[in-house]
């Protein structure tokens, strides 16, 4: 895990998840971007083994706490995607109002390249 300047945190998930591990990757993430008015997280999940239920409920948590502009998932195989979705569509259900968008991509250029696009977009806006 690592913050990229301005706004992007890189997350990369290897093996199987413990969940402990999770959370405290949560408490990291949540420090670091505690006084950011926006964060995008960008999400390998390329290498990425079994994830329990405990690591879902994590995940969630995290997803929460971070409440990203936007998160670009790449490396994700059907299966993990199935469980990204599930995750933020429970976030979703329960009237939380995870703000940004959860794109899937096989190729890491290709989600940095999404995140760049959300980024000019908003910038954009913010200076009509």
């Amino acid at each position: 895990m690592c913050f990229e300047p301005p706004d992007t945190c890189f997350v990369t998930y290897v093996g199987d998840l413990d969940a402990d591990v999770v959370a405290r990757m949560n408490a990291v993430l949540e420090e670091t971007t505690r006084h950011r008015r926006s964060v995008d997280l960008l999400v390998d999940l390329s290498r990425t083994g079994q994830v329990s239920e405990r690591v879902r409920r994590h995940a969630a948590f995290g997803m929460l706490l971070l409440n990203p502009r936007a998160t670009a998932v790449f490396g994700a195989d059907f299966h993990l995607r199935v469980v990204v979705s599930m995750i933020t569509k429970a976030i979703r259900l329960l009237h939380v109002d995870l703000r940004g968008q959860i794109k899937f991509f096989d190729r890491e250029t290709d989600a940095r390249a999404w995140l760049a696009e959300v980024r000019r977009r908003e910038t954009m806006q913010r200076s009509a």
